[in-house]
């Protein structure tokens, strides 16, 4: 149990940062109104590079195209050896800036593919640039698109971004509520952080999904933590009590406000089930994630929870 000035401190942090997810870094669905091919497979990114698309392609900007944005920023962090969460903020940056291009405006430019594709690529570079003590140079960006694109061009995009988001550039991120969620979970470090580890794996899954683009990541964060708890109990590993994890639920909602049982988070839960359930990471073996996060406290024999 946390000391209870610390959850005074924690409680304050978390209402600061859900009042920013909900208001100043707020995104809203900025695909909604581009038409009924919004499922097309779009062609634009490859393991070496974002590529510009043919100009006469007037909806490649889809939740396919932002998918693969996502996962070359994956392959790009990974690369250069820069923390995981730099996607997520550059993620942030790109679709609050699509979304403020789209409202308002009948032809924003981003609506252009390789305007799209630009902002995709300096996003990344921006959050890289604001989060990591080793950079990527501009140019061996600008090598990347292959041609596409000149330093000139990302450096005049950055500040398009950044006059975009009227220089918000410190987004809440599904791993900064989760550190703090995990504050609340009455476990030793060493077994904590194995549910820690899940979650972030299922959370890096989630954030390449537009569906969580319009979801707070708090909600997003605290539904991945639930499915961890969930996975790590159906497969008899790393047992944890009822008792621990009853604690944890009532934590969450007097010190973070959250419910398990709220419609958003079911809602997320369900959408992270999908995503895990069809990624190459699942073992397919039997009813992995399960639909009621109470059921961590309420079946405990069912998914092998000890009662110690």
């Amino acid at each position: 149990m946390s000391h209870p000035h610390q959850t005074i401190d924690l409680a304050e942090t978390l209402v600061a940062m859900r009042k920013q997810e909900s208001t100043s870094y707020k995104c809203h669905d900025y695909l909604e109104k581009l038409g009924p091919k919004l499922q097309d497979s779009p062609r634009g990114v490859s393991s070496h590079g974002v590529h510009a698309h043919d100009p006469s392609d007037k909806h490649f900007l889809n939740p396919r195209w932002r998918e693969k944005i996502c996962e070359w920023y994956f392959k790009m962090v990974d690369h250069f050896d820069f923390t995981r969460e730099i996607v997520s903020i550059s993620l942030s940056f790109l679709d609050r800036f699509l979304c403020a291009q789209q409202q308002g405006e009948e032809r924003a430019p981003t609506t252009e593919p390789q305007q799209a594709q630009l902002a995709a690529m300096s996003s990344l570079h921006l959050a890289v640039k604001l989060y990591e003590p080793r950079k990527i140079k501009m140019s061996s960006l600008a090598d990347l698109s292959r041609g596409h694109f000149t330093t000139e061009m990302i450096e005049r995009m950055e500040q398009m971004i950044l006059l975009t988001l009227d220089w918000r550039v410190h987004p809440p991120t599904p791993l900064q509520f989760m550190h703090l969620f995990f504050k609340l979970l009455p476990l030793p470090e060493e077994q904590k952080q194995d549910f820690f580890e899940l979650a972030r794996f299922l959370t890096e899954l989630a954030i390449c999904d537009y569906y969580f683009v319009t979801e707070m990541p708090s909600n997003l964060a605290y539904a991945a933590i639930l499915n961890a708890l969930e996975f790590r109990g159906s497969h008899g590993a790393a047992p944890i009590s009822a008792r621990a994890v009853q604690e944890f639920l009532h934590e969450m909602l007097r010190v973070a406000g959250l419910h398990c049982d709220s419609a958003i988070v079911s809602a997320a839960r369900t959408r992270i089930r999908e995503i895990y359930l069809h990624s190459a990471a699942c073992p397919k073996q039997g009813n992995v994630l399960l639909d009621s996060p109470q059921g961590v406290a309420d079946r405990e024999n069912k998914y092998n929870y000890s009662e110690q």
